[in-house]
């Protein structure tokens, strides 16, 4: 057991050095690039200003991308088949390729709608307090499957793409969700989904009303207070002294747990149904601010290699004609 903690301590300590080594080394790198700034600042800043110039243009109204995204549930079909589903419009082979398999042929619509159209993506919807409402999207997609404590809902799902032209957007909208509830395997899945949630519902309120009226019985159809009674539900006589006993906390779950089953009914309709329509994020993906400070610092890495590279410009050349 000593052995063990001693070598455990060794392998924190190595960590903790680790660590440190790891700080110092990225603290060398910025001391460097400082100096190298400093003494070659003309090189540097004019890389700058080429990569802030190239932002903006990059940024500018006519080319900013929008993402547009919706909380779609799933009615039937798991989160790995809509996912292979998807997987034909994030992955779509090119149209020169394969015209039955891009992108405008899978959703049936004219290739000028899907001008400026791309990144379909999927994401994870995570359920952190299980109580089967989503509380965020994992748009990094980091949590894992099997995860307890972050769970990722079965029933739910995020669907994004982005695109430049914002008017086309409901076409695009309209067309995924019809591509989406006309696969035959995602029909097949909400086809068997809908017939048993059909059951558990009508099971559920009949639960609902047998209650309802075992109560009604045993408040009007039962003494009170005899010693001794014969009545409907036992064969021959009770001895001892009937009570009532109430039913409402049980009805009162049922009806709970009703409500919940007929919540999904009334949205299972087709395989994906939208929670709420796609909404259109006003924040451009590449607006100029972002893409002003995104220049300004990779403009000041490579500015700065650009300017070590001129100062050791004779080794380099002695080294390649080696």
């Amino acid at each position: 057991m000593q052995e063990r903690e001693t070598n455990f301590f060794d392998l924190c300590v190595a960590f903790c050095r680790a660590i440190g080594r790891g700080i110092k080394a990225i603290g060398n790198l910025l001391a460097s690039m400082i100096r190298i700034t400093y003494r070659q600042w003309w090189i540097v800043l004019i890389v700058v200003i080429i990569g802030i110039v190239l932002a903006n243009v990059y940024g500018r109204k006519d080319n900013r991308t929008y993402k547009v995204e919706a909380i779609a549930m799933l009615n039937g079909p798991t989160l790995e088949l809509t996912d292979l589903v998807y997987s034909h419009l994030s992955k779509p082979m090119p149209a020169d390729l394969s015209p039955e398999l891009s992108v405008a042929s899978l959703l049936n619509i004219n290739p000028e709608d899907l001008d400026g159209v791309k990144d379909f993506n999927l994401f994870p919807v995570i359920d952190c307090k299980h109580d089967s409402i989503a509380d965020y999207v994992d748009y990094h997609k980091t949590s894992s499957s099997s995860d307890t404590t972050n769970v990722r809902m079965q029933s739910r799902i995020c669907l994004q793409f982005r695109t430049k032209n914002i008017e086309k957007a409901p076409i695009v909208e309209e067309a995924l969700i019809a591509y989406l509830n006309n696969n035959p395997a995602m029909r097949r899945a909400y086809e068997h989904k809908r017939v048993i949630a059909e059951r558990k519902t009508k099971f559920a309120k009949d639960q609902i009303e047998k209650l309802d009226s075992l109560t009604t019985a045993f408040y009007f159809q039962q003494g009170q207070g005899y010693q001794a009674q014969a009545g409907v539900w036992e064969k021959g006589f009770v001895l001892g002294r009937r009570e009532i006993k109430l039913f409402t906390s049980a009805i009162y779950r049922e009806i709970d747990h009703y409500a919940k089953l007929d919540y999904d009914l009334m949205y299972c309709t087709a395989p994906v149904v939208l929670e709420n329509d796609f909404v259109i994020n006003p924040q451009a993906t590449n607006n100029p601010k972002k893409m002003t400070v995104l220049a300004i610092l990779f403009g000041w890495i490579i500015g700065s290699i650009v300017a070590a590279l001129v100062e050791q410009r004779k080794k380099i050349h002695e080294w390649l004609k080696q």
